[in-house]
């Protein structure tokens, strides 16, 4: 039996290491309160300033059950987090407040020096692994460069060892229960760590079924590429890619949104067919699942979805995947993408071990400053099948605003033209073309390159302001004939999906490789005609059967697009003097037709839209969604023309494409097929205007227009003195 004496140390030191905890877990916290704090002074907005402006969400849906679980979770694993820390650095002082027994200051003294080295290590980890975070205070300095961080890393990871050591050697057995899984978690971890996504699945190459690979690039323009005249070595993976493909030069998205955009490649339908006219439409108005994911599984593939962001679409295994690789979806990804810039909670969001505990913030571009883009790639290659022939749609978000990554980017004076935001988006073209390079690198080492068919896409474009995207009025628009609506008319917008004249936002990429034994065996060029995304569906059916039309048939498929054409002489049908292609808007939002973009005003503006449901899901309201389809501006493409019809305007507006010029119709003379396209714009369009109908498409106004257009031709013949106003004319016939 011990004496009472070495009870009563015994008792003390065991006090001693409680109150170390307690303490040490306090000022975590403590330390935790004062970086989010300090976080709101450096930041244009805040956490609680977004929070503050989703009020205008009605409070039934901001206290949905999903996102208070979602929030309370978060903060729980911030929570869990820190008590981790805690104990990690109580046991570290264990063997030391054993030497020191009887001296509580000496003890008080290496637990503050201990708590100060894991402190610095966490910050200059921070630092050195994520420059962009606002509390990288050690950027720059010595203690942020790979020796600092790697030196002290291993000296507090010998301590903690020879600590777990040290317990092992105490003769209390109830502890050595305690200590002896915790020395198994310690050496099991970094084993993990270290061969975790170092070995990949061997993939059979014996189905005589292709893989098939959409690969999607968020808002890359095409004119930023080489097919189209830019600087090759701005994307020199891509324009390499692209000069081994048959790319579809004159291709448009059906509307500049991604979710909008991903509908119709995957449905082959106009957002008019298969109800997604907004991101975050009500799941209910959303025709799913896909038909053509029924067809895949039934030859045998394993249908996957992978996209690096969230917030905008919801695309998930409901509309009818295998599988779906992403961040988690739901409302709270913009509160907690806002707070979780920590520095312990940085270092742990990449970690696979710890994928599941952060489901929003792991993958996820839309929290830059973390976001590992090989990361993303390795996950979605270990997501495909090693025995199924695969079907993969993935899309790639680092070229989405805002234009920013984990590290920091260098000022290029050579190519800074004093817009900001373009030359961002340069820079981030060079990130995504390096994500791409190693994505397609791993699936043709992987050998899923051996018998393939790739799309690659953009889903919309995105617009600067640049000079040379800017449409001018043609020669027969007159100021001095209505210079209110000449003055209010914007041909040209900031983003995407903002605006139907800005030729920049809808016109995408589309190309297309057939791989045999990795390599393209595809003819290369450009196909001359219109297309649009929503002809990849019925592409990847024709792809599945020799004859395209006997296999949509035999399917009873039902598609908008048409079949791509797969050789450079093979003629489009229709032709393409003869097709119509369709393209709207999406709401229109004031705060995103700007340089800089408010997230808090953004939301302000917008909030009144959406609900926020049970499953913590933001939807638009099914009111709001039918309200905001007749505030859309909408659009047909005819060869190189573009007819547009304007939210409670009644002038229509001719853009002739090819040399930037735009027309109001009334007052236009020459040989384009306005009728033609305005008839099928009305036809198209027609359950939009049931019950708002549009003077534009009834036959008194089209015959006006042409009696106009016969009087404007005349005049430019010389057959008439001056040409009637047409403002009047239309008004007063």
């Amino acid at each position: 039996m011990p004496d009472s004496a070495e009870q009563i140390t015994k008792t003390t030191n065991a006090v001693s290491l409680r109150r170390t905890f307690f303490r040490t877990l306090a000022m975590l916290i403590f330390f935790l309160v004062i970086a989010i704090n300090y976080k709101q002074l450096l930041q244009y907005y805040s956490a609680f300033s977004l929070a503050n402006a989703m009020t205008h969400i009605e409070a039934e849906h901001l206290l949905s059950k999903g996102l208070m679980l979602d929030l309370t979770y978060f903060a729980l694993m911030i929570l869990a987090l820190h008590v981790c820390w805690a104990l990690v650095i109580t046991l570290s002082c264990r063997p030391w407040f054993a030497m020191f027994s009887s001296n509580d200051n000496v003890k008080t003294q290496i637990w503050l020096v201990l708590l100060l080295l894991h402190c610095i290590w966490v910050l200059s980890a921070n630092a050195y692994f994520y420059p962009t975070s606002l509390l990288s205070f050690f950027r720059g300095t010595p203690l942020a460069t790979g020796i600092a961080v790697t030196f002290l890393g291993l000296l507090l990871l010998a301590n903690i060892i020879y600590a777990l050591i040290n317990a092992l050697t105490c003769h209390k057995k109830s502890l050595n229960a305690l200590i002896l899984p915790s020395l198994l978690v310690f050496s099991f971890v970094p084993i993990y760590l270290v061969t975790s996504y170092t070995t990949t699945p061997t993939y059979s190459a014996n189905s005589t079924q292709p893989n098939i690979f959409i690969i999607g690039i968020d808002g890359l323009r095409p004119d930023h590429l080489a097919y189209r005249g830019a600087d090759r070595s701005l994307a020199p993976s891509l324009n390499q890619l692209l000069s081994e493909s048959l790319i579809y030069d004159q291709t448009y998205t059906p509307q500049g949104r991604t979710f909008v955009a991903w509908m119709g490649i995957l449905s082959g339908l106009y957002p008019t067919k298969n109800g997604a006219r907004f991101n975050l439409a009500p799941p209910e108005l959303v025709d799913k699942p896909f038909p053509i994911l029924d067809l895949l599984a039934a030859n045998g593939y394993q249908t996957t979805y992978a996209i690096d962001e969230r917030r905008f679409n919801q695309i998930d295994a409901s509309y009818g995947f295998d599988r779906v690789i992403g961040p988690k979806v739901g409302a709270a990804d913009a509160i907690i993408s806002n707070l979780a810039d920590l520095p312990l909670i940085n270092l742990a969001i990449n970690f696979p071990l710890l994928r599941s505990l952060l489901p929003y913030l792991y993958i996820n571009r839309a929290y830059g400053k973390t976001y590992d883009p090989l990361l993303f790639n390795s996950e979605v290659l270990h997501s495909l099948s090693s025995d199924k022939p695969n079907f993969l749609a993935v899309h790639f978000c680092q070229l989405h605003w805002p234009f920013t990554s984990k590290d920091f980017i260098e000022l290029d004076k050579s190519r800074w033209h004093g817009n900001y935001n373009h030359y961002m988006y340069g820079e981030m073209i060079k990130k995504v073309d390096m994500q791409v390079a190693d994505f397609i690198a791993n699936l043709s080492q992987e050998g899923l390159l051996d018998n393939a068919v790739v799309y690659l896409l953009s889903d919309h474009g995105e617009g600067f302001l640049l000079n040379q995207d800017r449409l001018a009025p043609a020669g027969n628009v007159a100021p001095t004939d209505h210079p209110e609506q000449l003055a209010a008319l914007n041909v040209a917008a900031w983003g995407h999906g903002t605006n139907v004249l800005s030729q920049e936002q809808s016109q995408v990429v589309l190309a297309t490789l057939r791989y045999r034994g990795g390599k393209p065996v595809n003819p290369v060029g450009k196909v001359e005609g219109l297309f649009s995304l929503i002809d990849v569906a019925p592409s990847i059916v024709a792809n599945l059967s020799p004859t395209a039309n006997q296999a949509i048939a035999s399917k009873k498929l039902i598609f908008d697009g048409l079949p791509l054409p797969q050789d450079l002489t093979r003629a489009q049908s229709p032709r393409a003097d003869q097709r119509y292609i369709f393209v709207e808007s999406s709401l229109p939002v004031r705060s995103i037709n700007t340089s800089f973009i408010d997230d808090k005003k953004v939301m302000s503006e917008t909030a009144s839209h959406y609900e926020i449901r049970d499953d913590g899901r933001a939807v638009m309201k099914p009111e709001s969604y039918h309200n905001n389809i007749q505030l859309k501006q909408r659009s047909v493409y005819a060869r190189h023309w573009q007819l547009v019809m304007l939210p409670k305007d009644e002038r229509l507006i001719l853009v002739d494409t090819a040399n930037k010029r735009w027309h109001n119709l009334s007052e236009y003379s020459g040989d384009a097929p306005w009728e033609t396209m305005l008839d099928s714009l009305c036809q198209h369009y027609h359950a939009d205007f049931i019950d708002t109908p549009r003077s534009e498409c009834s036959p008194s106004f089209k015959q006006r227009l042409i009696r106009n257009n016969t009087d404007n031709a005349q005049y430019a013949k010389g057959q008439h003195t001056s040409p009637l106003k047409a403002g009047n004319r239309l008004d007063n016939n």
